[in-house]
């Protein structure tokens, strides 16, 4: 019915049909998403009005598509037209009212720049409680938080780093749920690593070879050095580069273990049956719950959009959703029945609370709500 009426009422604007009131409502409407802001025609803004009327879906319609042409300017997440009745309806714009999915009034805020980091010594450091600045040294570095959520090492201590070579030693920086982190390693290679993550990594140059070890899922573009390959483990699974940039994601409630490779070369090999494949740009190999191993070509900008600060959908059913956003809020996801059978496809950026997200959810006859358990447990329940 909401749709019928949206489409009702942009006719009657294009027709001079609205009401004084009707065309403000139109007309700060346009203003508050038209990117422009300023300087626009009335022609032009009914060409646009035009253009919207005819891309308004039936209500039968669940499937959702990227709203690109005002990406900049509102959070976007869904079909044309319910973008634009859910902005009446946070503008007060559109009188009837909708039971929306946070109906208790609780909210959940998006996650950030959080993390542990674990000396060789068994020290552990909550990165987020410290100051910018050098905070430890270890191994013959001296380490550094930095204002934006980054993690850098030094070299400090050259004689004490080259005694190291018959004993490496290891540091990990492990992130929660709710938490991301940047890490410059020892070699300059950089690793962004998501939500409920593990980095274990060498801080010596003792080794022959860079081995980490990845537990979730991280970015990672590595720094050349040709007598030295970098190989990642996680979860029956190396990795082994020279220099190159790829993302892999193994968290342990995921189904597969994916690598994806954005720039250079890759060898990506399974440990129990020593199969290995080498990717190109823009393919992702996946290894299976079988150990078996598997390569097609991807969007590798929908891969890495959590990296750059969005959740990025391409068809995905309801739980793979779900999982990206319990991660990133730190909740639990409770379906109280069946799953719901939904397609969703769209993007939505990481620092929106998550009230906005299951608001827009809910144009989708996808009934959930926040919830806090007496024991403070933060869940979001389909019904």
């Amino acid at each position: 019915m909401e749709y019928k009426n949206l489409n009702n009422l942009l006719k009657r604007y294009l027709t001079g049909e609205c009401t004084l009131e009707e065309r403000k409502r139109i007309e700060q409407w346009y203003r508050q998403l038209d990117i422009r802001q300023e300087g626009f025609s009335e022609a032009q803004m009914k060409e646009d009005l035009l253009q919207i009327r005819d891309r308004l879906p039936t209500p039968s319609v669940r499937r959702m598509s990227v709203w690109l042409r005002w990406a900049a300017a509102v959070l976007v997440f869904g079909l044309l037209s319910a973008g634009i009745y859910y902005y009446a309806v946070q503008y007060g714009w559109w009188t009837e009212k909708r039971e929306i999915s946070n109906a208790s009034n609780q909210d959940i805020a998006p996650g950030g720049n959080k993390a542990i980091l674990k000396l060789a010594n068994g020290t552990e450091i909550a990165l987020d409680d410290r100051p910018d600045g050098e905070i430890v040294r270890d191994g013959g570095h001296a380490i550094y938080k930095n204002a934006d959520g980054k993690l850098t090492y030094r070299q400090h201590d050259e004689e004490k780093s080259d005694a190291l070579l018959d004993e490496p030693i290891f540091n990990s920086i492990r992130t929660p749920r709710g938490g991301q982190y940047h890490v410059v390693l020892p070699d300059s290679s950089k690793v962004w690593l998501n939500a409920a993550s593990t980095l274990t990594y060498a801080i010596g140059k003792s080794m022959n070879e860079r081995l980490v070890k990845l537990e979730g899922e991280a970015y990672f573009e590595v720094a050349k050095d040709n007598s030295r390959p970098f190989r990642v483990e996680s979860k029956g699974l190396v990795a082994e580069v020279l220099g190159t940039q790829f993302n892999i994601n193994s968290y342990p409630d995921e189904p597969d273990v994916k690598t994806t490779l954005l720039e250079g070369s890759l060898n990506v090999a399974e440990t129990l049956n020593h199969e290995s494949i080498i990717l190109i740009p823009g393919q992702q190999a996946a290894l299976d719950s079988d150990s078996r191993l598997s390569v097609k070509s991807v969007n590798v900008a929908e891969v890495t959009a959590w990296k750059n600060g969005k959740f990025c959908f391409n068809q995905s059913d309801i739980g793979t959703v779900m999982r990206q956003f319990a991660r990133w809020y730190d909740v639990e996801v409770v379906f109280e029945g069946e799953m719901p059978d939904v397609v969703l496809s769209g993007e939505i950026y990481r620092n929106t609370n998550a009230s906005k997200v299951l608001e827009i959810l809910s144009f989708y006859n996808l009934n959930c709500r926040i919830e806090i358990t007496d024991d403070g447990v933060r869940q979001i329940v389909f019904r």
